[in-house]
C-alpha cells in the first residue's frame, strides 16, 4: 500500500511553486529545488507504480493549478 496519496502530492507541489517562486534569488537555488523535486519524483514512483510523474513535475511549476483535476 502506497505511504503517499494526491493529497500529499498536491501540498508537495505547492511547497515546491513556492520554493522555485520565492526562493529564487540564484540560479543556484532554483537548481537546487529542481534536484529535490528529482528526487521526491524516484521517491514516489518507488511508493505508488500509478505516480505520474510528468503530471507532477508539471504540478510544481509556479502558476501550475495542483488540483485542477479535483
Amino acid at each position: 500500500m502506497a505511504k503517499f496519496g494526491k493529497r500529499h502530492y498536491e501540498a508537495i507541489a505547492e511547497a515546491m511553486q513556492y520554493a522555485i517562486k520565492y526562493d529564487a534569488t540564484s540560479s543556484a537555488h532554483v537548481a537546487g529545488v529542481y534536484m529535490a523535486i528529482s528526487a521526491m519524483v524516484a521517491m514516489f514512483r518507488h511508493d505508488n507504480q500509478l505516480f505520474q510523474s510528468d503530471r507532477f513535475m508539471r504540478a510544481c511549476e509556479p502558476g501550475a493549478n495542483v488540483r485542477a483535476r479535483a
